[in-house]
């Protein structure tokens, strides 16, 4: 684990922290909880999940725009995960990991039931449990309460649904609101969770100004001109055509506006934990459901259809009450690990059959679990084993799998092929990766017992199926 110290201004933030603690404990088993004495140690939890966004359009991440100055200010206050990595790359299926921090093979997930499952303890179920208080607000049907997001929740807000809220910037300005009154608000004799998700820069990449213009720069007059066709592949897709813009940098300019317009919304959120009671005794963690296809592989403003880095790299910041400031950390994290890291935090107990392992020890001034590799899934039943230098990825086709050995570098986006040029590498990566999915396939044969008699139908309103359809999904349930 690399740290670096920084004594870079925070743009206003100034979180509080309080001493920083020793080697953190193993997490202990949580009282009963009550309304007089909650368990744990009493730290609120804001959860910030920001849609779409890749970490390597980030400052902190080395980004060479200034997309993102709140976000890089917290990261220097706490600790930054150099890569990590959504278990699954599209949105419902990424935030049943994170809500469960479980595998599919557990938890259900699936393209027959794809949505978070009841009989899933969930980070929000778990710390209700233990007396907190429990609010969402949220952008995106695809995690609608009626398809199980809301488990645990006391207070559960669905943008969407709201007739006044009839654009992507109303609806992310009317999070911001809430998150920042909730805040102001909440208590100071009892816990909070508190989960804000922003759609944005989910595309259409549509920044309001100053944002629109923020980043045509020389760099966005540069680069190939696109066709607009159908479909994600081989240029601009007709859904997300815009009138003279043809140029794939002009887009990564937007795409990068939209992140800028976040990151500003962020900002008041943070703000107002500042100036709250709540500020020294807060974990905040931000993080995405998936990153998103900006070209890489002929593959266009999307993301999800592959498992290679575009659509997985996530970034994954931490602060926590009296750990050290600029931190950054090099192993490999997942979406999974959100589970048991927060709970490690706040000290209190695990669900069973957890697939992830908390990160807290890095957060708190030791470090992260040493972890040979990392695992991925998507909807296109593509399944990949990675580390820092190489991937297997594994594609069903009639005659079964079909494994394809990918070269890694460190700071690139790019995944190169090199399965006909190291042939051994690749039988000892398919065998890992054959161990992986068998593991899995036998989890499976419990769970689908738990799922006899459900049909897996999607309920969503139409004021959810007009918004999925803005934002480029084809819903099954949905005209």
């Amino acid at each position: 684990m690399k740290r670096v110290f920084s004594s870079a201004a925070v743009v206003g933030l100034g979180l509080a922290i309080v001493a920083c603690p020793g080697r953190t404990p193993e997490p202990k088993a949580a009282p009963a909880a009550t309304e007089q004495r909650p368990a744990g140690n009493g730290w609120n939890v804001l959860l910030l999940t920001i849609d779409t966004l890749r970490a390597d359009h980030l400052g902190a991440y080395g980004y060479g725009r200034p997309t993102s100055p709140v976000l890089d200010a917290l990261a220097a206050r706490g600790t930054l995960f150099e890569q990590a990595y959504t278990y699954w790359p599209k949105t419902r299926g990424s935030f049943v990991m994170i809500h469960t921090g479980r595998h599919p093979s557990l938890n259900g997930y699936s393209k027959h039931h794809p949505m978070l499952l009841d009989f899933n303890p969930t980070l929000a179920s778990t710390l209700a449990e233990a007396g907190y208080d429990t609010a969402a607000v949220v952008d995106n049907p695809n995690v609608a309460a009626s398809l199980g997001y809301a488990k645990g929740f006391s207070s559960y807000r669905e943008t969407w649904e709201e007739k006044d809220l009839a654009t992507e910037m109303d609806r992310t300005r009317a999070i911001t609101a809430a998150g920042v009154s909730y805040i102001g608000k909440a208590p100071a004799d009892k816990p909070f969770f508190l989960w804000l998700h922003y759609v944005n820069p989910h595309a259409p990449y549509d920044p309001p100004p100053p944002y629109d213009t923020a980043f045509m720069d020389e760099a966005s007059r540069r680069g190939p001109v696109l066709d607009v066709v159908s479909g994600f592949h081989g240029g601009i897709p007709k859904q997300w055509a815009m009138p003279g813009r043809r140029k794939l940098s002009e887009y990564v300019a937007l795409y990068d506006g939209e992140i800028a317009t976040v990151d500003a919304e962020v900002g008041q959120v943070l703000q107002a934990l500042e100036r709250s009671p709540h500020a020294g005794r807060t974990l905040i963690v931000v993080t995405s459901d998936h990153g998103e296809s900006l070209g890489e592989n002929d593959y266009y403003f999307d993301h999800g259809e592959d498992v290679f880095d575009p659509s997985l790299r996530i970034p994954l910041l931490v602060v926590a009450p009296g750990a050290p400031a600029g931190v950054r950390v090099a192993e490999l994290a997942s979406t999974l690990d959100l589970v048991p890291t927060v709970l490690d935090a706040v000290k209190v107990s695990y669900p069973a059959d957890l697939a992830g392992r908390s990160l807290f020890g890095a957060v708190a001034g030791g470090r992260a679990p040493a972890r040979a590799r990392l695992d991925a899934q998507n909807d296109r039943n593509l399944s990949a084993t990675f580390d820092a230098t190489t991937k297997v990825v594994a594609t069903p086709g009639e005659a079964g799998q079909r494994y394809e050995l990918y070269a890694r570098a460190r700071g690139s986006a790019d995944e190169k092929k090199v399965t006909r040029e190291r042939p051994d590498e690749l039988r000892q990566w398919r065998r890992e990766l054959e161990l992986f999915l068998e593991a899995r396939d036998r989890e499976w044969t419990a769970t689908r017992r738990k799922l006899q008699g459900r049909s897996g139908d999607e309920k969503l309103s139409p004021e959810a199926c007009e918004n999925l359809k803005a934002l480029g999904y084809v819903v099954a349930g949905c005209s």
